[in-house]
């Protein structure tokens, strides 16, 4: 039997864009819990069942190994820093989080774009997992658009839009930051490094300019989620970044890929590109990626 790389199965598995949820159930003494999980399966209509996956490296895995009430909160795109607060190992994690009880006690946070409330249907132990399937019993939805998740990066439709909508209406830049085994490809200058980049036009779209503009490069990469969007007060541009991963580490002499670790010791020819790597490495180092909208000087982190 083939050994496999877990790390890179991960990283694979991790391909395949989801949406984020907040699964909570309470233990009998009312202690409540809760993870975040993208492992969420919508199983059937009559009777209506859904699926989620507890790891059994979760801190709270014998109560949801046990629960026979549990709720899935769908999170909004907005909602980034609840699925951090319930992906982390420590602290109380629904201090500061908005939530109420269902009628089983277990918690829904608000705000979300919709709640399951379930009784176990079935528990399977399945590897390093169960898959814990819910039969719904109550459930409620919205308007809001939903928080996404795909390679280790939040993205979000709303943001996308709103990003494509810039462009149309204003002359700008479209760049990317191009990922390939710890490294990123810069563009050095005379003034400094840089990120491949385009001006496009306000009947251009963002994404489409900057795939076109790689493919024209020779550069065999996936284009991800818009990772900064931002005017730049000096240029009077309008800018949108988006992250991206190579295939390979071929640059056809557009730059050179970097080691990231040496990123903090480069000189760049702007501010703007100089901040958003420095964020890029940390983001890297946590395995979470967020979204920057503001001008060049500040703005907000999504």
């Amino acid at each position: 039997m083939t050994t496999i790389d877990t790390r890179e199965l991960r990283n694979a598995f991790g391909s395949f864009m989801t949406g984020v949820t907040v699964v909570t159930a309470v233990s009998d003494s009312g202690e409540k819990v809760g993870f975040t999980a993208n492992s969420f399966t919508s199983v059937s209509v009559d009777p209506p069942l859904l699926l989620v996956c507890p790891s059994n490296n979760l801190s709270s895995f014998d109560i949801f190994n046990s629960c026979k009430h549990f709720a899935v909160n769908i999170l909004a795109e907005d909602q980034q820093d609840v699925s951090n607060t319930f992906a982390s190992a420590k602290g109380d994690r629904f201090e500061g989080i908005r939530w109420h009880s269902d009628e089983n006690g277990c918690p829904i946070i608000e705000g979300s774009v919709a709640h399951f409330s379930c009784s176990t249907y079935n528990n399977i132990s399945a590897g390093d997992h169960i898959l814990l399937v819910g039969q719904v019993n109550h459930f409620a939805t919205n308007e809001k658009l939903g928080l996404g998740y795909a390679k280790g990066g939040y993205f979000s439709l709303g943001m996308e839009h709103r990003a494509e909508e810039l462009t149309h209406s204003h002359n700008g830049v479209v760049g990317s930051i191009i990922e390939f085994e710890n490294k990123v490809l810069l563009v050095p200058t005379e003034q400094g490094y840089t990120l491949p980049h385009i001006d496009i036009s306000s009947d251009q779209g963002s994404q489409k300019a900057i795939r076109q503009f790689l493919d024209a490069q020779g550069l065999d990469c996936e284009v991800g989620s818009v990772y900064s969007v931002y005017e730049n007060l000096d240029a009077h541009k309008f800018t949108t970044y988006y992250r991206a991963i190579a295939n390979n580490d071929k640059t056809n002499e557009l730059g050179d890929y970097i080691d990231i670790d040496q990123i903090a010791d480069l000189n760049f020819v702007s501010s703007d590109i100089q901040s958003m790597l420095q964020r890029f490495v940390l983001e890297k180092q946590n395995g979470v990626f967020r979204l920057y909208v503001g001008d060049n000087t500040i703005g907000n982190i999504h």
